[in-house]
């Protein structure tokens, strides 16, 4: 799960310091699909010589590692890429980016509500009337959100009284972040409305039986 709080990984070696002459190099990730793997990345290349600090910043996809000049930040990284992996790494900032969300299935009642964590003041404009809807607080670095979002998305092919309303938190300090997440330790955190606007369940983290319960709770006429 996305869990604790969702910071910037730094590692830093102690003794010594960083020098003078150390270099630093920015990675970016090309097509990720979780923040763990640059996370991983981070931790692993701390502990190999000549490498003094790296950090991995979630919402950029980007990877930066302070090193001697003579190492090759970007073929250690290489060398320590899972070979299962499907993302890449290009060198150099801005160039980070996670994979896109799955397409919603024609005529589907979707809407992205928030991109990166700006405030939605009230909820209540965004729910569709009549249908059950589904608001759904995750990012797009949240591995499990992209489990979730799948299988909302094949509830959407079969039933056309639910709505999914997708707001992409940035992170828990955002002012969208800040105003609905506080008390929530996991991500995807989910809210179901039934189809008079009232709120019938408040799920965290990933819990699809959770949600399809909820859902049924909300519309009991579609379980019939």
């Amino acid at each position: 799960m996305c869990a604790g709080a969702l910071l910037a990984l730094a590692a830093c070696k102690s003794a010594g310091g960083v020098p003078g002459n150390a270099s630093t190099t920015v990675l970016s990730f090309a097509d990720l699909d979780c923040s763990d793997c640059g996370e991983t990345m981070a931790k692993s290349l701390i502990q190999t010589d000549g490498v003094y600090k790296t950090s991995f910043d979630k919402r950029r996809a980007e990877l930066t590692v302070v090193a001697e000049p003579n190492v090759d930040a970007l073929a250690l990284a290489e060398k320590q890429k899972p070979a299962d992996e499907k993302w890449r790494l290009v060198r150099g900032a801005g160039k980070g980016r996670y994979l896109p969300w799955h397409t919603p299935p024609t005529g589907a009642d979707v809407k992205q509500v928030a991109m990166d964590g700006e405030d939605v003041p009230d909820l209540s404009v965004h729910l569709s009337p009549g249908k059950v809807t589904v608001v759904d607080f995750s990012a797009k670095w949240c591995e499990p959100c992209r489990e979730l979002d799948k299988h909302v998305l094949g509830l959407l092919e079969k039933r056309s009284d639910l709505a999914y309303r997708k707001l992409d938190v940035g992170d828990w300090d955002t002012p969208l972040g800040a105003r609905y997440l506080k008390g929530v330790k996991a991500l995807p955190h989910v809210l179901v409305f039934d189809k008079a606007g009232k709120q019938v369940a408040a799920i965290s983290g990933l819990d699809l039986a959770g949600l399809d319960a909820a859902l049924a709770k909300a519309s009991p006429e579609a379980g019939q």
